[in-house]
């Protein structure tokens, strides 16, 4: 598997709003992207995007920040995970921009493995 980039770093937060004005209004990050249904912002942090999940969106919380890497090829990244006896937590999941599969580290953190469906990555596609 070739990493292309880290796509994006993700926190899941309490209160969607109150973080997005932390991350703009103290720490100057410009929003890229807001989907007030998704309860999902990106903000831009220079060559990486901070995104926030908010208001329990998915049931599983996670501790710390989750780290997505771009990937060429996620079919073949998957099978070469599985190969290697890798935990998936999250299998291949197609959504309207991209498709990701979730991964565990070998200390249970999980590893977002992405590709975006425009072929873009990192903050090619901000």
């Amino acid at each position: 598997m070739r990493v292309k980039a880290v796509d994006f770093v993700l926190y899941f937060v309490d209160d969607l709003q109150r973080s997005m004005r932390f991350y703009r209004e103290v720490l100057g990050l410009e929003l890229g992207f807001y989907k007030e249904e998704w309860k999902w912002a990106e903000l831009t942090a220079g060559n990486i995007t901070v995104t926030l999940c908010g208001e329990g969106r998915f049931t599983e919380q996670s501790s710390g920040g989750i780290l997505a890497l771009a990937v060429e090829d996620l079919p073949s990244a998957r099978e070469e995970v599985k190969a290697k006896g890798i935990p998936i937590q999250r299998d291949l999941l197609e959504l309207s921009t991209c498709w990701h599969l979730e991964i565990l580290d070998p200390d249970g953190y999980r590893i977002i493995l992405h590709q975006r469906k425009d072929g873009t990555c990192g903050q090619e596609g901000a």
